[in-house]
């Protein structure tokens, strides 16, 4: 039985689903001995995840899937949670899984949040960075550490991870991974960019971010605290699809994920509910102007605890509209092109089919004082 505590219920309120952390097995060690092991990057527990969806046959289940889950004690090293949005290869799901993230870490206490983001694209993006970046270090041979050499011989990306004076001078003006983007990953870190600039979320592109060169792909983010010298990380997220090679799987399954690291600021106790809240609302949205404005509504409405369905992975009307018959909610809350342009949304009576257009900023009133 899971126990939802407040970071949990926070996450529920954007349509993560708690479930218990996926058990990590002996086979799951022996699939990703060839990832490295470095503290942000958790390609074992991705495995696990990996597995658990192929097993639990959740690729019969609505998509995108939407999960999160506390990590057992054991794991607390390598974060206290972990979201990860499955289905979806839209920029939504990073905007998706950040937005998440920073209203966990700010529940708990956190502040001056800022977001470092980098992309390394897909593999043929990662392969012809790789050769830039072997080529570039070919050129100050002569002048490195054995040490050095050695480390970045046996991964050209440790160049990013070692802290020895000779790798940060060589950082300086080593090339970024976003000049060679190809044409498709390029399309993609700018929607993902469109996305979050959007919900006003402070963001620094970040060369350093390049990842675990065997399964981490496309964006990769880390949140931070930037109070304080150390700048301490918190969360870090990133794709993992290219995984599902590893279980022998043809066709890679679109995954993203992240790990939170510092649940709880130690401010306050652990509050467990009972239950998680229950929507009474379905939002549905039509269009990227709408989609852009449903991530913000969300927010909104968390904040004044009003709990509700969102289809936020899905493009197509009669689909959401589909899905939300099936949720039985009494009301709709629909945001199309013109309500997105207007700023406003139409809140429709499932039952009788009547409507009204509320603006965004009197609807967390409306849907308070609505009757249900």
């Amino acid at each position: 039985m899971i126990e939802f505590d407040r970071a949990l219920v926070t996450a529920a309120y954007f349509g993560f689903r708690p479930i218990i952390a996926p058990k990590i097995t002996r086979h799951d060690i022996e699939l990703t001995r060839i990832c490295g092991e470095y503290p942000h990057y958790d390609a074992i527990e991705k495995a696990a995840v990996i597995r658990t969806y192929l097993e639990q046959d959740f690729a019969s289940l609505p998509h995108p899937i939407a999960l999160v889950y506390e990590k057992p004690a054991a794991k607390k090293r390598l974060g206290g949670y972990a979201l990860h949005f499955i289905g979806s290869s839209s920029g939504i799901a990073e905007a998706t899984l950040i937005q998440t993230a920073l209203a966990m870490l700010s529940e708990e206490g956190h502040k001056n949040l800022k977001v470092d983001i980098n992309c390394i694209g897909d593999r043929d993006s990662i392969n012809t960075y790789e050769r830039e970046l072997v080529s570039y270090v070919r050129k100050f041979g002569a002048h490195l550490s054995d040490e050095l050499k050695q480390s970045m011989k046996s991964d050209i990306f440790n160049l990013f991870r070692l802290e020895a004076p000779e790798a940060l001078l060589l950082r300086e003006t080593a090339p970024s991974s976003i000049t060679f983007l190809s044409a498709q990953s390029r399309i993609y870190f700018k929607e993902v960019l469109e996305y979050i600039e959007a919900l006003g979320i402070e963001f620094r592109l970040t060369p350093e971010l390049v990842g675990e060169r065997n399964h981490a792909s496309h964006t990769i983010f880390a949140i931070k605290n930037t109070v304080g010298e150390h700048k301490d990380i918190l969360a870090v997220g990133y794709r993992y699809s290219r995984m599902a090679r590893l279980f022998g799987l043809r066709k890679e399954i679109p995954m993203a994920g992240v790990n939170i690291f510092a649940a709880s600021s130690g401010s306050t106790g652990k509050r467990v509910y009972k239950e998680l809240p229950k929507p009474k609302f379905c939002l549905v949205q039509l269009g990227r102007e709408a989609k852009i404005k449903t991530l913000s509504l969300i927010e909104l409405l968390r904040l004044h605890r009003i709990p509700l369905h969102h289809l936020l992975g899905k493009d197509k009307i009669a689909t959401q509209l589909l899905s939300a018959e099936n949720l039985r909610v009494p009301y709709l809350i629909i945001i199309g092109q013109k309500e997105a342009l207007d700023n406003t949304a139409t809140i429709r009576n499932v039952a009788t089919r009547a409507q009204d257009t509320v603006s965004i900023a009197n609807l967390p009133h409306f849907l308070k004082n609505i009757t249900l």
